[in-house]
């Protein structure tokens, strides 16, 4: 799902970042597979509970439930939070809305 938005949108300038905050991930191993599965603008890294908390009540949404799905705008302005479950549709219309205009 987010290859094909990445696919679509990082040419108008939207970035897709994956974090992954499970204790257990090896941040190598998840890049390596990144680049098996042609995702290489999607990256992984560590954040902490309270760091993720933070971003996804900064988008308006009540952290808890993973994946959450934060939306960054290019000005730094954190303009959304989804938290699971979330819809395809949801997640495309907050990544054309802080899309720049073509």
């Amino acid at each position: 799902m987010l290859a094909r938005l990445k696919a679509e949108y990082e040419s108008r300038g939207v970035y897709f970042i994956s974090l992954t905050i499970e204790p257990d991930d090896d941040q190598q191993k998840v890049e390596a597979w990144l680049q098996r599965a042609k995702a290489e603008g999607l990256r992984a890294g560590r954040a902490s509970d309270a760091a993720m908390d933070k971003l996804i009540r900064m988008g308006g949404a009540q952290p808890g439930a993973i994946p959450a799905n934060v939306f960054i705008t290019a000005e730094g302005t954190v303009a959304r939070s989804l938290v699971a479950p979330v819809s395809h549709d949801a997640i495309e219309a907050a990544v054309s809305e802080i899309a720049p205009r073509k």
